[in-house]
Order: structure tokens, then sequence, then C-alpha cells
């Protein structure tokens, strides 16, 4: 066999063989990788598209609370501090205005952390973009975490402003109070300290959820034009 040249043809054939396999596992591989990698695409697509729908009804919690009730209740802070130091005479249109002078609205500035979690579950790494990744996640665990607890450590003060407002007033139809004594309240410096320390922590609470809606809106705009370039 090794004089007539089988053996050296034999090899030939082996390695042809060999090689033949080694092929079709790497294409094999490629295959299976290919189809993970469309997986993991339709689920980052999924999440990011969750994450748009997330962030949109931030978006519109954040603008309602920055337009209507801060807005609503700083008038009304101005209102009554303006009447006071100028010490102007009572009028029970006022009243609308004491009700809502000392307001705090925490109650409603709850956020959806939906679309963050079903990513936080999926693993991050599902969002292949690490700029896109990482100003996600600031959004989620810096901005929003700041303007909560900004809020909340304001709101504390809820219980010992209607001690100060229930002490002062008397409550009437329609959320309108009315004060016991407006002689004497004109000159309740105390009052007057809690318009002044009510109105600025208000502002600064309405500039981080000012801040939080513009990241908001930067960070979906992002994520819309992932979604866009991936199609």
């Amino acid at each position: 066999m090794i004089d007539s040249g089988s053996t050296k043809k034999y090899f030939i054939y082996a390695i042809g063989e060999i090689a033949l396999v080694v092929i079709g596992i790497l294409i094999a591989l490629q295959i299976n990788n290919w189809n993970e990698w469309k997986k993991d695409s339709i689920r980052e697509t999924n999440i990011l598209e969750d994450l748009v729908e997330n962030l949109e009804s931030n978006s519109n919690i954040l603008e309602r609370i920055s337009q209507d009730g801060f807005k609503r209740d700083s008038i009304s802070s101005e209102t009554i501090i303006r009447t006071i130091e100028n010490k102007l005479p009572y009028h029970d249109s006022l009243d609308y205005h004491f009700a809502y002078a000392l307001n705090m609205r925490s109650e409603e500035t709850v956020l959806s952390y939906v679309g963050y979690e079903s990513m936080r579950n999926a693993g991050f790494d599902i969002v292949r973009n690490n700029t896109l990744k990482k100003e996600i996640i600031q959004l989620f665990e810096l901005t929003y975490d700041r303007s909560q607890d900004r809020n909340n450590r304001v709101g504390q003060v809820f219980v010992e402003v209607q001690k100060i407002k229930h002490a002062r007033f008397m409550r009437k139809s329609g959320f309108r109070f009315a004060p016991f004594d407006y002689d004497r309240l004109i000159e309740d410096k105390e009052y007057l300290s809690w318009l002044h320390s009510i109105k600025n922590n208000r502002e600064w609470v309405n500039s981080t959820f000012k801040e939080s809606l513009e990241e908001t809106l930067r960070v979906t705009q992002l994520i819309k034009d992932e979604l866009n370039e991936s199609q």
C-alpha cells in the first residue's frame, strides 16, 4: 500500500473528511449564534419599547405636577405672603389661597419603574448600546431617586403644616379656609415663616421634578433613536 501510494491517498481523504466535519460544526455554531443573537435582539427591542412606554407615562406625571399643582400652590403662597407683609385687608376671596398656600402634593409624585424592572430582570447587558444603557440606569437610579427623596423629605413636614393650618383656620366648603382671627394672623411671624419655608421647599422640589422631566424626555428620545437604527 505504501509503495502504491494508497496510504497517502487515504490520509488525504481522512483529512478532507475531518475538515468537512469541522466546517460543518463551525457552520452549525454560527447558525446557533445567529439565532441567539436574533432572539436577544428581539428581547432588546421589546424591552426598549416597554421603556419608551414607561418613560412617556412618567413624562405625563412630571409635567402635570409641574404645571398644575406646584403652579397653583405657589400662586397661593405668593398671594398670602404679599397680603400679610403689606397688611392688606381681609376678603373672603383669600380663603381659597389660605387653603393652598401651605399645600404639598407629595401623594401625586409616584413614578413608574415597570419598564426598568423588565430591563433589570433580563440583565442590563440586554441593551447592547453601552452609552444608552448608562443613561437609562442613571435616569432611574439617580435622577428619579433624587427627586423622590427630596419630595419625601419635604412631604415629612405635612403633619406639622396641618397643625399650623388647623390652629389658625376654620375649614369651609369647597376646600376653603377662613382665619379665626385675621388681625392676629397678619402679625403671626411663625405663620409667615412657614409660608416662606414651604414656598421655597416647593420650588426646590419643583426644580428637581423639572430636571427629571427634561432627562426623561431626553432619554426617551435616545431610546427611540436606537429603535429606529435597529430597524
